[in-house]
């Protein structure tokens, strides 16, 4: 039988041909398996996913083995997602997965990254009394400074200054330009109109960009409150005991010092706050300092409504008001 050149080659192409798709097909298969992690910036000791996607090839019948650090942690078909969890802030991580196709190609992926963290405190520029133990708090059109406290190694384990690394700020999810940048590790707030929470933002990073940290805080807005001490002739101002409501007056004399908590002002007699005082629903002056108030009992007995409102001429959005009741009998 007589084969001729044209049906050789024919019949080699097409022996040939098959194995050229195939290697091609594994070939893509290959290429267009990703690896990816959420969030992308683990922080120490949190939860992170590690996922695979393919766009040509069913991942939900492969069989796929998962790695930690190359020690094989989990074996199971379809398991596209795994659940890994951070270690210690500078400590490298690598997460490898080994597919396994039903053609019988296999796929290797891994992905590797520092866990860094970065932890955001902050302050409000807010009026306390003097020896107050507590925690100022930001009130409406406040100011406050976000500070950056990062946690960034590099690969040979040694922690990142401060100064060496870049800040990025956002303020309600838009960059804030002027206050970005290398070493710029603190962030200054102030609220706006209309009045609402603060949502603020920073990404740290290396300078090459190889270690990155996110993280945010809220900032949530209070109001301003006007506490009542009294003034003793003998003791002086008694901040260990707050007028609640209602006080009773035994002398002929009783003084009020009126605290403005949490106002932007820099002290409590500062021009920027009004204080307006009233006896029985009656606007009256003040015969001391604008934030004392005198009460004088010639005769009779009876009850008086003593109120005052603290404004910010200023920062409009900031005024409160608060009163007590003085129970008074003089013979």
């Amino acid at each position: 039988m007589k084969i001729s050149l044209t049906t050789l080659i024919s019949v080699g192409l097409f022996l040939i041909f098959p194995v050229l798709f195939l290697n091609a097909q594994n070939n893509n298969i290959n290429s267009l398996t990703s690896i990816s992690i959420s969030p992308q910036a683990p922080a120490p000791a949190t939860q992170a996913k590690v996922s695979l996607q393919s766009f040509s090839s069913d991942l939900n019948r492969a069989k796929i083995t998962w790695f930690i650090d190359g020690q094989e942690k989990r074996t199971e078909i379809g398991l596209k997602d795994f659940y890994i969890q951070a270690g210690r802030a500078g400590r490298l991580m690598t997460v490898g997965a080994k597919v396994e196709f039903l053609d019988g190609s296999i796929d290797n992926r891994e992905v590797s990254f520092i866990p860094a963290g970065v932890d955001l405190l902050f302050e409000a520029i807010s009026y306390t009394p003097p020896f107050y133990k507590g925690k100022a708090l930001n009130i409406k059109q406040g100011t406050v400074v976000v500070v950056a406290f990062p946690e960034l190694f590099d690969e040979n384990g040694r922690k990142y200054s401060t100064k060496e690394l870049i800040y990025n700020w956002r303020s309600g999810g838009l960059v804030v330009a002027s206050a970005s940048g290398i070493g710029k590790n603190y962030f200054t707030y102030t609220g706006s109109i209309p009045v609402r929470d603060a949502e603020i933002e920073v990404s740290v990073s290396s300078l090459d960009q190889k270690v990155v940290a996110n993280n945010s805080i809220n900032i949530t807005t209070t109001d301003p409150k006007i506490v009542f001490y009294e003034n003793s002739p003998i003791y002086g101002i008694m901040m260990n005991r707050a007028i609640k409501s209602s006080v009773n007056m035994l002398i002929d004399e009783f003084s009020v010092v009126a605290v403005p908590y949490f106002f932007s002002a820099g002290y409590a007699n500062t021009p920027d706050l009004d204080y307006t005082w009233s006896l029985n629903g009656q606007k009256v002056e003040t015969q001391d300092q604008k934030n004392i108030f005198t009460t004088r009992i010639e005769k009779g007995a009876g009850t008086a409504n003593i109120g005052l409102k603290i404004s910010n001429n200023v920062r409009f959005f900031q005024y409160t008001d608060n009163n007590y009741l003085i129970n008074f009998e003089k013979q």
